[in-house]
């Protein structure tokens, strides 16, 4: 199982890292989802210019989110770019039912004021593993079919999300997409040079946006390197 987990790592890196159409796609639409974020944040809705502005960051973060998701799922197979907007739709409708689920888990989480230890453990686990290892499952069954044959195979699918592989994947890529971002940004640096300083702030947070595309995109294309293996030999038996 790691073996196989390793060499679908190693595979979809390389597939990211030589085809450069789809890493600059990936590239501008990351870059496009920071800066819709960082509109809608610190844009204040004082005018109606800077309503229209917010408004604008609302629609374009979702769809350069899961316009990012769509690549990151396919781009192991070649070509990416097409049929970009009829993969995104999708992954948006199967992720509407998990963005549900989890809305509807996490208020009833936050009702239950006893063990509060628990509970907090609870929440880290369904938002930082479950939520991300079913939906990157319903990405992957959706993109590659319709959403018929994604309802008819659902309980395969929900089977694979916490299949050995996958979770190994998932653990390897949180480690660089998340570990190692957070510890960047969490460091401190006592230079009394303000100016170096604020370059050291900037590579960090540049290096941390790098491993976060960079981890969590082959993590997503190694599980569905796994996941279609699977599936193939599923079926040949």
């Amino acid at each position: 199982m790691y073996s196989q987990s390793i060499k679908a790592m190693l595979s979809a890196a390389r597939s990211l890292l030589r085809n450069r159409r789809v890493l600059l796609l990936m590239i501008a639409a990351y870059a496009g989802l920071l800066l819709a974020i960082y509109v809608f944040v610190s844009t204040r809705e004082a005018t109606i210019s800077q309503l229209l502005l917010t408004l604008v960051a609302i629609v374009s973060a979702p769809a350069l989110f899961f316009a990012l998701q769509a690549v990151s799922v396919s781009y192991p197979d070649g070509p990416s770019s097409r049929g970009l907007i009829k993969k995104s739709l999708k992954l948006i409708t199967v992720s509407l039912p998990v963005v549900a689920l989890t809305l509807l888990t996490i208020y009833g989480l936050n009702k239950i004021h006893s063990h509060p230890t628990i509970v907090t453990a609870i929440r880290y686990l369904l938002l930082a593993v479950v939520i991300p290892l079913l939906a990157i499952q319903l990405w992957i069954a959706g993109s590659n079919s319709g959403l018929r044959v994604l309802v008819k195979n659902l309980r395969k699918v929900l089977s694979s999300t916490f299949a050995p592989h996958s979770v190994f994947v998932y653990a390897c890529g949180f480690l660089i997409f998340a570990v190692v971002p957070y510890y960047l940004l969490q460091g401190k640096t006592s230079i009394q040079r303000p100016w170096l300083e604020l370059s050291l702030l900037f590579l960090r947070l540049g290096v941390s946006a790098i491993l976060i595309l960079i981890g969590w995109v082959t993590t997503v294309g190694a599980i569905s390197i796994l996941t279609q293996k699977n599936y193939l030999a599923a079926s040949k038996n």
